[in-house]
Order: structure tokens, then sequence, then C-alpha cells
């Protein structure tokens, strides 16, 4: 999926990124409770998310100029 739709790909980690980062700010201050379970949950979520999404630019940006190459030949 990454080769053939890669902007798509990383829209939709993107999109999940942002998810996750909006669902940790409620409980940002709670110190127990739901909110600071949830809080918790979006923002290792978004950091997670983060990390997959710099892996999978990195993989797209190495395809595309692996095809580049291979057309120039």
């Amino acid at each position: 999926m990454l080769r053939e739709h890669p902007f798509r790909v990383l829209g939709v980690v993107a999109a999940v990124a942002v998810a996750l980062f909006a669902l940790s700010a409620p409980g940002a201050d709670d110190t127990s409770g739901a909110w600071y379970y949830i809080s918790a949950f979006g923002w290792f979520g978004f950091l997670i998310t983060m990390l997959v999404l710099i892996v999978l630019a990195v993989a797209a940006a190495v395809m595309a100029m692996g095809r580049h190459r291979g057309r120039s030949v």
C-alpha cells in the first residue's frame, strides 16, 4: 500500500496522530481518574504514531528515490 499510495498512507497516519494528540489534552492536569488514563493513552499513542509516521516517510522517500533511479538508467 505504501508503494502505491504513499501520500494517502502518510495522511491517514498523520490524522490518527492529530486525533491522539487532541485526546491527550482533556486530562492533562489530572493526576488520577479516567481522564488521566485517557490522556496518557492519547499522549503515548501520539508519540508512537509520530515515530511510525517518520519511519514510513523515510521508507516512502527511499522507495521514491529507487523508482527514479530505475527510470533514468
